[in-house]
C-alpha cells in the first residue's frame, strides 16, 4: 500500500501526462487565439464564443454524467472494466439521439437560451458536442484502466486537431464562425470513432438495462453538477454578450480563457488525483488529501500567479489592440485567484465520488453557479468585466464551501480541507499585484520578475513532489 507522499508523486507525476490531453481544449483555444481574433472581426468572433459555449456544455449534457460513473466502475466495481466498456456503447447511443433533437430543434433554442439565432455555426457546434461527448465517455474508461497514453491520443485529436483544422478553414476559405465550428466537429468526430473502435476492441458485459441503470444511478445526479462547472465560464461570456454586446461577450471570453488556464491545469490533475484517491485505503484517504492538497494547492497559487503576473504580455498576444487588451488585464488577475479554491473543490468532491452518494451535488453545485453568475452580471453591470470576473471567483468560493459540506455528510471517511496559509497568501499576493501593478515602464519589470520568481516555485514544487524521499 502507497504512503500519502507516493500517491501525491503518482498524481503530480502521471497528472501531468493526463494534463496534456485534459487540458487541451484550453491551451488549443489559447493557441489559436491570437489568429483567430485577428482573422474574424468582433462580431464573428463573438459567435465564436457562443459555439464554444455550446460545445464545452453539450458535450456533458449529451454525455448524461456517465463520465464520472464510468471511472468509478471501472476502479471500484467488481468486473467493473468490461461494465465500463458496456457503459461507453450505451452513453453514446443516447448521445447521438439527444443531439439528433438538439438540431431538430435548435430554431427554438437557439436565441432565447444564446443570445443569437439558430445558424449553421451553432448547428455545428450542437455536432461537436455530440462527438465529444463520447470522447468523454471513451477516455473515461481509459482513465480507470490507467491508459495514459491512449487517452492523450484522443484528447489531442479531438481538441487539438479540431481548432487547427477550424483556423485553416477560416484563414484559406472565408473569414465566418461557421467554417471554424466545422473544424472543431471534424476533430470530435475522428476522436469519437477512434475511441469506440478501441471500446468495441475490448471485454464487455453484455448489453443491459442493469448495467445502464445503474451508470445513470450514479452519473445523472452529476449532471447538473458537470453542466453547472461549465456554465460557470459559458455563463459569464453570455451574460457579457447580453450586456455588453457580441464584442463584450468576446472580451469575456478572452479574459476567461486565458485566466482559467490554471484551473484547467489542476481540474487535469485530477485524472490521476481522483484514482488514487479511490484506491486508497477509506482510513488512508484522509492522508492521501492532506498531503496531495497541500503541494497541488501551492502548484495552482504558483501557476495562477504567473498568468496574473505576466498578463499584459499575454493579452497583448491574444488580442489585437481592438480588444483594448491592457483593461482587461486587471479582470484576468481577478479570474486568477479562482484556481487555489478549485483545490478545496476537487479535493472534497473526491470523497464524494468515492461515497457513490452525488445527489446533493445535483443541488450545490448549480445554487453555487447560478448565485455566482447573479453576483457576476450584477457586478457586471456596475464595473464591466472586472466585475464578471468576481462573479468567477465566487462561483467557486461557493464550491469549496458547498462541497466540502456535502462529503462531511456522506464520506464514510469526513475530512477537512487543510488551512494552506502558504499557497492562499501567495494567492491574495500575486492576485493583487496582477491586478494592480502599472502594465508600463518599472511597473513591467517588477512583473516580469515576480512571474518569473512564481514561476520557478511551480516548477520547484513539482520536482520536490516527484522526487523520491531521500534521492
Amino acid at each position: 500500500m502507497s504512503t500519502p507522499a507516493e500517491a501525491t508523486r503518482a498524481v503530480l507525476g502521471r497528472g501531468s501526462f493526463y494534463t496534456v490531453a485534459t487540458a487541451a481544449p484550453a491551451l488549443a483555444a489559447v493557441a489559436v487565439l491570437p489568429i483567430v481574433t485577428r482573422a474574424l472581426d468582433a462580431g464573428e468572433y463573438g459567435v465564436v464564443a457562443v459555439v464554444l459555449v455550446v460545445v464545452q456544455v453539450g458535450l456533458i449534457l449529451l454525455g448524461l454524467g456517465l463520465g464520472a460513473a464510468i471511472t468509478r466502475t471501472a476502479v471500484i466495481d467488481v468486473g467493473g472494466e468490461a461494465k465500463a466498456a458496456t457503459l461507453v456503447l450505451q452513453g453514446a447511443a443516447l448521445a447521438t439521439v439527444i443531439g439528433g433533437v438538439l438540431v431538430a430543434t435548435g430554431p427554438l433554442w437557439a436565441a432565447p437560451v444564446l443570445g443569437v439565432p439558430w445558424s449553421a455555426a451553432i448547428a455545428w457546434a450542437v455536432v461537436a458536442a455530440t462527438a465529444g461527448s463520447m470522447v468523454v465517455l471513451a477516455q473515461s474508461h481509459l482513465r480507470g484502466l490507467d491508459l495514459v497514453g491512449r487517452y492523450v491520443g484522443l484528447g489531442v485529436v479531438a481538441n487539438l486537431g479540431g481548432p487547427i483544422v477550424g483556423l485553416a478553414l477560416v484563414l484559406a476559405v472565408a473569414p465566418r464562425a461557421e467554417l471554424y465550428a466545422i473544424g472543431l466537429a471534424g476533430g470530435q468526430v475522428v476522436a469519437a470513432l477512434a475511441g469506440l473502435v478501441d471500446v468495441l476492441r475490448r471485454d464487455r458485459s453484455p448489453l443491459s438495462r442493469g448495467v445502464l441503470g445503474g451508470g445513470l444511478r450514479v452519473g445523472l445526479p452529476t449532471l447538473p453538477h458537470q453542466i453547472s462547472l461549465y456554465l460557470a465560464v459559458g455563463g459569464l461570456v453570455l451574460i457579457a454578450t447580453h450586456l455588453l454586446g457580441p464584442s463584450g461577450g468576446g472580451r469575456a471570453n478572452i479574459v476567461l480563457t486565458l485566466g482559467i488556464g490554471g484551473a484547467v491545469l489542476i481540474s487535469a490533475m485530477n485524472n490521476a488525483w481522483a484514482p488514487a484517491v479511490y484506491r486508497a485505503a477509506p482510513a488512508e484517504r484522509g492522508a492521501v488529501l492532506d498531503d496531495s492538497t497541500h503541494r497541488i494547492g501551492l502548484l495552482a497559487a504558483c501557476v495562477a500567479g504567473t498568468v496574473a503576473l505576466a498578463g499584459p504580455w499575454l493579452l497583448r498576444i491574444l488580442a489585437p489592440a481592438g480588444y483594448r487588451p491592457d483593461e482587461l488585464v486587471a479582470p484576468l488577475a481577478v479570474v486568477t485567484a479562482a484556481t487555489v479554491l478549485s483545490v478545496v473543490y476537487l479535493a472534497s468532491g473526491h470523497l464524494v465520488f468515492a461515497s457513490g452518494r452525488t445527489t446533493a451535488l445535483a443541488l450545490t453545485t448549480p445554487l453555487s453557479v447560478v448565485t455566482g453568475l447573479a453576483i457576476g452580471g450584477v457586478l457586471t453591470v456596475a464595473v464591466g468585466l472586472v466585475g464578471l470576473a468576481f462573479g468567477y471567483v465566487a462561483i467557486y468560493l461557493f464550491l469549496a464551501v458547498a462541497t466540502t459540506w456535502v462529503q462531511r455528510r456522506v464520506s464514510d471517511t469526513p475530512w477537512w480541507p487543510p488551512l494552506m496559509p502558504v499557497a492562499l497568501g501567495l494567492m491574495c499576493v500575486v492576485t493583487l499585484a496582477g491586478a494592480l501593478l502599472p502594465v508600463t515602464g518599472i511597473g513591467m519589470v517588477i512583473r516580469l520578475v515576480a512571474a518569473l520568481a512564481t514561476l520557478v516555485c511551480g516548477l520547484g514544487v513539482v520536482v520536490h513532489a516527484v522526487r523520491p524521499r531521500g534521492a
